[in-house]
């Protein structure tokens, strides 16, 4: 929260790279109902105090340029080195200065921008730039730089109601403070902290999630989600979460469900977020029977990035102009389509790089990467094992398989810089009439969230005499695994990798 000094000396700190500590480090700009809780949070990264008095909270969009409210800070406000400033309606938790009831921002494409009482840009945002992907055309030229490709797709703060779960989501920066000046990159889709700090939990080691200790329906703890938070089910069994019945899992007993019974999109998160290395493993059930025509079903498993509220299916090369689809990071993105307007009708898994977001049609100016695909036709309904591990520049994704294993199953390899923070996500829409016999939502058991380890060739999170091995037997081979530079040889670095990491995870 704010405290308030006064004087000669908090004019000399509100000048300079001083106002550069100072970020727009969280906001909700929609939610369910009446608007009644939309809020923009600043915070002080520095570890000099900020007179802010005077600054102004300034907004516009593409349809009706700039004449949005501007929100101007009240005179003697400063900003101590780890404080928060909240800004918003009076329903918000910890806010510094309400400034009205509901409807405090857009619904849709806007910019907003933080200047210092001299009309200096200090920082800014926009969001649902997906619907006019050229800034140029509407957001002002020094408010640009702030932004990379603005935060794509739609979001929503959801409060309880019949229809949806009180999962109070906002946008915030994935650590306090953390500003690469990309907002793709900086912020994500997590539960919402005005007033408070943001930093989840970052994971470490490997972690099982165990679902068989909790009651069908119940909540999943460590994630949170969209409408609907994802929960445990017994795959075997209708009931409230699961629409319909299918075998058990591999492993047997519960599974976790991404779902929202009232149809259409969903988003599921874990609470805790990846830092430079990230990686997962899964069993999921696939239908891989086409839909009725004219019927489709996406989702997308991906790790440090995030996903909007509603998961706008990307990816979508029959449609014209940008795809709405929002999510960021790496992935594994499946569809299922049958002659829709905006898809080739198809079963097919692909790894993806949505990198810090933009438009994801092939056709358009597509941003994303598609590493590889997998065509599922010819394969029977049932449960596949998924891997995705990012090492570094190392991306390694394995589809079927057998689970713990990186050397069996269909593999497909890449190099790339990542996203330095993001969570375990999880997408998923259906346009499938919301027919409960036809569609078949995300559901997943054995789920493990891991951080890779450096010079794990094998990746059975050691780093032993196998991975050596691996590594000397490949020697000055091409052999995707054993490459753990990815710089195309398997070759000395590979081999000192190995060994200063050897016995790592054992």
């Amino acid at each position: 929260m704010k405290r308030l000094l006064c004087g000669t000396i908090a004019l000399l700190w509100a000048t300079g790279l001083v106002s550069a500590q100072v970020v727009i480090n969280e906001f909700a700009y929609d939610d369910t109902g009446t608007d009644d809780v939309e809020f923009v949070e600043l915070y002080n990264a520095g570890s000099t105090a900020v007179d802010i008095s005077g600054w102004t909270l300034q907004s516009g969009d593409q349809l009706t340029g700039d004449n949005n409210a501007d929100y101007t800070i009240p005179s003697g406000t400063v900003l101590q080195p780890g404080d928060y400033y909240v800004i918003g309606s009076g329903n918000v938790p910890n806010v510094d200065q309400v400034v009205g009831a509901n409807n405090l921002f857009e619904n849709d494409n806007e910019w907003t921008v933080l200047r210092d009482a001299n009309g200096n840009v200090v920082d800014a945002i926009a969001y649902e730039t997906n619907k006019a992907p050229d800034l140029t055309t509407w957001v002002p030229a020094d408010v640009i730089p702030q932004l990379g490709p603005g935060v794509w797709g739609n979001y929503i703060t959801l409060q309880a109601s019949t229809t949806v779960d009180n999962t109070l989501l906002s946008i915030g920066r994935w650590r306090d403070g953390y500003d690469t000046n990309n907002n793709g990159s900086d912020f994500g889709h997590m539960p919402w902290t005005p007033g408070a700090p943001n930093n989840p939990n970052v994971f470490s080691g490997s972690m099982v999630m165990n679902f068989d200790n909790l009651n069908v329906d119940d909540f999943v703890p460590g994630f949170s989600g969209s409408f609907r938070a994802p929960r445990a089910i017994d795959p075997t069994l209708p009931s409230g979460a699961n629409p319909n019945s299918i075998p058990a899992s591999p492993q047997g007993g519960n599974a976790m469900i991404v779902y929202d019974w009232a149809g259409g999109g969903n988003m599921g998160t874990s609470t805790a977020i990846f830092e430079g290395r990230a990686g997962y493993e899964l069993y999921i059930y696939i239908d891989t029977a086409l839909p009725i025509a004219g019927q489709l079903e996406s989702w997308m498993i991906g790790v440090l990035g995030t996903c909007e509220s509603y998961y706008n299916i990307p990816y979508r090369s029959l449609t014209t102009g940008a795809n709405a689809g929002g999510a960021t990071g790496i992935g594994w993105y499946f569809r299922r389509a049958n002659n829709t307007t905006a898809d080739p009708t198809e079963v097919k898994l692909r790894l993806m790089n949505a990198g810090t977001g933009g438009d994801s049609n092939p056709n358009g100016n597509n941003t994303w990467q598609n590493y590889g695909e997998i065509d599922l036709s010819g394969l029977s309904s049932g449960w596949y094992r998924l891997r995705l591990e990012v090492r570094g520049n190392r991306i390694i994704g394995v589809f079927g398989g057998t689970y713990g294993s990186l050397s069996d199953g269909t593999l497909i390899t890449a190099t790339a810089t990542p996203n330095q923070y993001g969570s375990f996500y999880i997408g998923y829409r259906e346009a499938m009439s919301n027919n409960a016999l036809l569609i078949n939502p995300v559901r997943i058991d054995a789920l493990r969230l891991f951080v890779p380890i450096e010079g794990d060739v094998d990746g059975n999170g050691c780093v032993d005499d196998a991975d050596l091995l691996a590594t000397l037997f490949a020697f000055g081979g091409t052999d995707p695994l054993a490459d753990v530079n990815g710089d195309g040889t398997v070759d000395d670095a590979d081999l000192l990798t190995v060994l200063f990491n050897f016995g790592t995870g054992c």
